[in-house]
């Protein structure tokens, strides 16, 4: 049984890897302020990032606040938001939470956990992302590739996103955590695919436990 710090340890050498391999490696939705990325993760919930990313720059163009987004008729922002899978629910979503950020937080994205979650629709994927890509706070935000990666790698046993964070919390050292998830995030799209993972062409294959569940024995001098 691999011990809290010996997990802690192979984080370190996973993050130099992955560092190695991805050294551009950033959330893929496009913003420029807080507002911007909480629009953008409201609308990329089972939707493509680049489709989400072809949508929003002339959306972010004409609605630079909460005001502007809470006031347009709902039917002209469905018409607008079309193109993005479950668009009537979004819109919805997107006009409830800018009255909330109006009516509780001054037209404001809050930088606060508890706060981000007392908006409509917010969840804590959604809040934790926002508040470690737009406010540099090191927060872990567990999407479909974090969990499915940092699971395969044997750094949680979880399914449960918010438990999923929680082990991710004890293993990942503090400064490390944001990049830490775009890291996992660039892995998972490239390599380490839901379907089909290339587990014979990975840089990680010496570190993880993936698919038999045990680690490899490491090279002679150690890995």
């Amino acid at each position: 049984m691999e011990t809290s710090e010996a997990k802690r340890k192979r984080v370190v050498q996973i993050l130099r890897i992955l560092h190695g391999l991805y050294p551009h490696a950033k959330l893929a939705l496009a913003f420029s302020n807080p507002l911007e990325l909480l629009i953008a993760l409201i609308l990329a919930a089972q939707a493509r990032d680049e489709l989400v990313n072809l949508v929003t720059p002339s959306l972010f163009s004409r609605y630079r606040r909460a005001a502007d987004w809470a006031a347009v008729p709902e039917e002209q922002l469905q018409n607008e938001l079309r193109k993005i899978n479950f668009y009537r629910n979004k819109t919805r979503a997107i006009q409830k939470a800018c009255r909330a950020l109006m009516d509780q937080f001054g037209g404001k994205v809050p930088d606060r956990l508890d706060e981000l979650l007392s908006l409509p629709g917010v969840g804590r994927k959604t809040a934790n992302i926002v508040l470690g890509n737009a406010f540099g706070q090191p927060a872990i935000g567990v999407d479909t590739h974090v969990g499915r990666v940092s699971g395969r790698l044997g750094l949680t046993a979880q399914t449960d996103p918010d438990k999923i964070e929680a082990d991710l919390l004890e293993l990942v050292p503090e400064p490390d955590r944001v990049s830490f998830c775009h890291l996992l995030q660039a892995h998972g799209r490239a390599v380490c695919t839901a379907r089909n993972p290339g587990c014979t062409r990975c840089s990680l294959r010496d570190l993880c436990p993936y698919p038999t569940g045990s680690l490899p024995s490491p090279p002679a001098g150690g890995i």
